[in-house]
């Protein structure tokens, strides 16, 4: 590392630092909240992690609701309700990839996204009721007070090359996550169970926590395109994770760790992954889907994420002529202790740390 980008590194060291301190936390007055985030760039797979704790506390009894940033999303800046969990009010392109995806998959639960995330939650609150909000990728927002800070590390790659943004794709020190309450390594399925040890090892020194819960991406199986993406259609006509056994296929995916994707199609049997990839959070343009189409053969077998396909579904007239195109469904799961988790969560909201994180 030259000089130039070990100074661009400790300026934005000191960035978040200054933001940190000059940032005023407002609680949500009669509202629990919790953070979910990481300390990454991304690719620790935190949008099925919302789903998994917005629907365990919506199991038990709390009116959730949703706080996102919607990144990339026209209504970043402004603000807006996206659902009201049972009807959409956005499109993607104006809620952002993320958000359209966690409203899709939470009936019943509303979604709100914008940067002022008090007025989105003043919002939620007065019009549907909500006493729980999860704010989703918190760990570095610092304008809300929070009750409890969940952190993800992503097991095939925890902290990138170590180094901060933009030198690496740590967003601060991996000493932070001493402020977590609660830490789950992800995706331990993708590595080995003694790299698995070792990084449990390393988090809980780091961390100093005792317990240190892991989780995975489990696939529950592939859906065919194209079809509309909605509140029914999501889940509809659900195929088995063994239908691509012996297949080569074509990955399209703009997401922060392609790699695990394309190792989760060969964990599930696929004989060999040709990737089609761009930036995480790319929004598609007709060139892109001309340029999938010049590669791709009418028969092949061609597989995306549930991420992408809500950007990909406006050009479903194109993208028909794709026979054996799906996208692949998965869920969060905790591995190991998860009743341990579940309790330690309750505990932690009822005593509340009504505190920056």
């Amino acid at each position: 590392m030259n000089e130039e980008q070990y100074l661009l590194e400790r300026l934005y060291r000191l960035g978040d630092r200054i933001n940190r301190l000059l940032r005023q936390a407002k609680p949500i007055p009669n509202a629990k909240v919790i953070s979910i985030g990481n300390i990454t760039t991304g690719g620790t797979g935190k949008t099925p992690a919302v789903i998994y704790f917005a629907q365990l506390l919506q199991w038990e009894g709390y009116h959730v609701g949703i706080l996102s940033r919607g990144y990339r999303g026209e209504a970043m800046k402004i603000g807006a309700v996206l659902s009201n969990g049972q009807q959409l009010f956005l499109t993607p392109r104006e809620s952002g990839d993320e958000a359209y995806l966690l409203a899709v998959n939470l009936r019943g639960i509303p979604v709100a996204v914008g940067r002022n995330r008090f007025a989105s939650a003043s919002k939620l609150q007065q019009d549907y009721g909500v006493n729980c909000f999860i704010l989703d990728d918190g760990f570095q927002h610092y304008s809300l007070q929070r009750d409890v800070d969940i952190v993800l590390v992503d097991a095939t790659n925890p902290y990138g090359n170590g180094h901060l943004i933009p030198n690496g794709i740590l967003r601060e020190p991996k000493e932070s996550l001493r402020r977590s309450d609660i830490l789950i390594l992800t995706k331990c399925d993708l590595v080995s169970r003694s790299r698995v040890e070792e990084l449990i090892r390393e988090l809980r020194e780091v961390s100093g926590h005792e317990m240190v819960f892991q989780a995975v991406h489990r696939p529950v199986g592939f859906v065919k395109l194209p079809m509309a993406y909605g509140f029914e259609t999501h889940e509809k006509d659900l195929k088995k994770c063994s239908l691509l056994k012996g297949k080569k296929v074509w990955a399209i995916s703009a997401i922060a760790n392609e790699r695990a994707f394309e190792k989760t199609l060969l964990e599930l049997g696929v004989s060999e992954v040709q990737p089609i990839s761009y930036r995480d959070h790319h929004n598609y343009t007709e060139k892109d889907i001309e340029n999938i189409l010049a590669r791709v053969r009418p028969q092949d077998y061609v597989i995306t994420t549930e991420k992408d396909w809500v950007k990909l579904q406006v050009f479903s007239e194109k993208l028909k002529i794709l026979k054996n195109f799906y996208y692949l469904k998965i869920k969060f799961h905790i591995l190991e202790n998860e009743i341990l988790l579940k309790e330690g969560l309750k505990a932690k909201i009822l005593a509340g740390k009504a505190r920056l994180s």
